[in-house]
């Protein structure tokens, strides 16, 4: 069983560090441009099948990021409703998974449709 005030410990000392002060608050705009195209790469990239299990590890990495970071849902609560908060972000970082094991991208891509005009 996890110790719920190690967790809760954790997760306080990792919001007031000083890298969230010195770095992440003044610099949030740039952050939030990073953010917003690396979501707009990962899904156009997912949806013209381009690079998929490369795309899909940076939105599986993305996913468990916003995991951890967003879905502790409180230090006097069950274990397992910290599953039960998480299901926005863990349902994509296993539909991101899928996408990792599997290949997607020879079933329908753009390099599918697209046929091959060099290295033939």
């Amino acid at each position: 069983m996890v110790d719920r005030s190690v967790l809760a410990e954790w997760v306080s000392s990792s919001v007031h560090h000083p890298s969230t002060e010195n770095f992440v608050l003044p610099n949030a705009i740039p952050i939030a441009f990073l953010v917003a195209y690396g979501e707009f790469a990962i899904g156009m990239g997912l949806v013209l099948g381009v690079y998929v299990r490369t795309l899909s590890v940076f939105g599986m990495i993305y996913m468990l990021a916003l995991l951890f970071s967003s879905n502790f849902p409180g230090e006097h609560v069950q274990f397992w409703q910290y599953f039960g908060a998480s299901l926005d972000h863990s349902v994509l970082a296993l539909c991101f998974l899928a996408f990792i094991i599997g290949r997607s991208d020879d079933y329908y891509s753009v390099k599918k449709i697209i046929p091959k005009r060099y290295g033939e």
